[in-house]
Formats: structure tokens, sequence, C-alpha cells
């Protein structure tokens, strides 16, 4: 895990998070934010993203012009290099994957504005989130209470910024996008 720590390309995490900290029910959106889902297209597009099996199976198909790392416990799965589709066993593996990907499919010129997105699960955030250097951060404007949640977020420990607040409608809840940059680098 120390290699990952040094890593090369910075790891962020994207999110979007209720009040509460819930990012899902573990099987489906829990919202519908067209901005938001535009907004996560452009910052993740030419960009690994390392996601768990059940988010990958919730979204259905890999995302295009994008490495999708997927890390399972499942053996035997076949990645599929034209779609992009890679599977892990491990976080640590998932980052190799994803740093051999942007070397491969950049010139070294490009690969300076890279990064490695962390796409979810709870659990993936979970191993992923004392690895990052960044989180871009969508808060939805309701509490769940209950659901699949993302790791607290120590607030002393980050930069917070306030990018853009968008007021809700009949389709869906206010909302608003932040940056949190870790204050002490890794």
């Amino acid at each position: 895990m120390e290699t990952i720590k040094k890593n090369k390309f910075p790891i962020v995490s994207i999110v979007a998070i209720s009040n509460d900290f819930i990012i899902g029910d573990g099987k489906k959106m829990l919202w519908y934010l067209p901005n938001d889902l535009a907004r996560l297209k452009t910052i993740t597009l030419g960009n690994p993203l390392i996601m768990g099996r059940k988010t990958f199976d919730s979204i259905g198909k890999p995302l295009p012009g994008r490495a999708n790392i997927i890390l399972t416990t499942k053996r035997n799965l076949k990645n599929d290099i034209q779609f992009d589709k890679y599977f892990v066993q491990s976080f640590e593996d998932a980052v190799i994957k994803a740093n051999d990907w942007i070397v491969k499919k950049y010139e070294k010129n490009e690969q300076i504005k890279k990064k490695i997105f962390i796409f979810g699960g709870g659990e993936i955030y979970k191993l992923a989130i004392s690895f990052c250097s960044q989180i871009e951060l969508t808060l939805v404007d309701v509490n769940l209470r209950n659901g699949v949640s993302f790791p607290h977020i120590n607030e002393e420990k980050w930069d917070k910024k306030l990018i853009q607040k968008v007021a809700g409608n009949k389709s869906c809840p206010p909302h608003s996008f932040w940056v949190y940059d870790r204050k002490i680098k890794l």
C-alpha cells in the first residue's frame, strides 16, 4: 500500500451524497441529477475509474472514454479491452491497472493532467479514501437515514470549496458541487 501513497497520478473520489452521507441503496441511484451526470462525464472523461462490481452492475455497461476497472472477489471474469473494461481482485491491482492504462494510452505531456477516479460503491470508497488527495463531491440536499454510506470526512483535514449551488425543482432535489483538497499531502 506504500506504493499507492506515492502514486504518480492523483487519486480522487468522485461521489454524490445525501446530507447524511448516503450514496445509494446498493442497487440503484437514489436521485437523477442531469447536471451532475454531465459534470461527472466532463471531469472523468479520458481517465480511469475504479469501482466495485455492484456499482458496475448498477450502471450496466462500461462508461465510454474511460478505463472501467472493476474490483471484485469473483475470479475468471473476462476483461474487454475494446471497451476498456478490466477486472481486478485488489485495490492495489486496481491502481496499478489505472496507472498502466494512462501510460499506455497517453503521451508523457498528456499524462500530467490525468487522475485516477474512485467511483464507488461504499466499500471501495472506504478502501480508497485514505489515499485520495481530492474529493469531487455533489451534496444532495436530502436526508435518507438508511443505505450505503460514504466514509466520514474529517473536515479539519480538508480544504473545501463550493463550486456551485443548484436549486431543486419537481424532478430533482437541490444540490451543490464541492471540491475537497487534502490539507496534508500524502
